[in-house]
């Protein structure tokens, strides 16, 4: 199925980027997976793109966690390292959870109109704010995430827009999208130290 093998190639490129020395923040952004979602969702039925978006990002966890502990174990010979199994399923709750809400967001990204230009809108806000977010906070990430998140961009660009009207409609909306995107972006994190580390 495409859902599952983007999420398992996203996630396992996910966990060697976590170690690498040069790709190392994207393995700290949301930019993989929004960027993934998008270009799985546009254009399908909702209940499709949900399906889709749930399995890919439940892949893409697991790979990630899976990947992670064999990247360690090639890194790092003989050192013992497990998954933490109940953090593994805190964030396939939310995989689920944000799996819904995304897929049936970026469903009518590439619809003609305004609902198609705000969806598309969304996941331009999303990555934006992602890299801004994490830009902010690690300076010296910006270089790779900024040059992803202009990348992702274009590639959702080439997917959903159609016309220089609807590429306009996409433009006006954008900035608003951002704002709310940075709001959204924050949440994971929140969620993170209450749930896995237990503080704020």
């Amino acid at each position: 199925m495409v859902a599952v093998t983007a999420g398992l190639l996203t996630g396992g490129f996910a966990a060697w980027a976590y170690y690498d020395d040069h790709l190392r923040p994207l393995a700290h952004t949301f930019g993989l997976w929004i960027a993934m979602l998008a270009l799985l969702s546009a254009g399908q039925r909702p209940g499709r793109a949900i399906v889709q978006a749930c399995l890919a990002l439940t892949a893409a966890v697991i790979a990630f966690f899976v990947g992670k502990k064999a990247m360690y174990g090639v890194d790092y010979p003989g050192m013992p390292y497990a998954i933490n199994v109940s953090e593994l399923m805190e964030w396939l709750v939310l995989a689920v959870v944000a799996g819904a809400v995304l897929g049936w967001g970026f469903a009518c990204a590439g619809r003609s109109g305004r609902v198609g230009a705000v969806r598309t809108a969304a996941v331009i806000g999303l990555l934006v704010a992602d890299a801004y977010r994490r830009s902010t906070n690690y300076p010296a990430d910006a270089p790779v995430v900024v040059t992803f998140a202009v990348l992702a961009v274009v590639a959702v660009l080439a997917v959903t827009v159609r016309s220089w009207r609807q590429l306009a409609l996409v433009a006006g909306c954008t900035v608003p999208a951002a704002f709310v995107g940075l709001l959204l972006v924050s949440v994971p994190d929140v969620l993170e130290q209450l749930l896995i580390t237990g503080g704020v």
